[in-house]
């Protein structure tokens, strides 16, 4: 018999670099409305933070046995 296959505990570096690019644009949207005072920036940023989030979440709740 084999051994069952396990869940890695870390974050897969596919996930980790979409979460890390979006947490970068956040900060570059965030610099953009504090020089231009567009509030198209707050926007980018609140995209990118939901992009990151729902990355999140899907592998947090990916890894979960059933």
């Amino acid at each position: 018999m084999r051994a069952p296959l396990s869940a890695p505990d870390g974050l897969p570096a596919r996930a980790a670099i979409i979460i890390i690019g979006c947490l970068l644009v956040v900060l570059g949207a965030l610099w953009l409305f504090i020089l231009t005072k567009t509030i198209i920036a707050v926007g980018i940023g609140a995209l990118a933070l939901l992009i990151a989030g729902a990355c999140a979440y899907a592998h947090r709740h990916g890894l979960k046995p059933m």
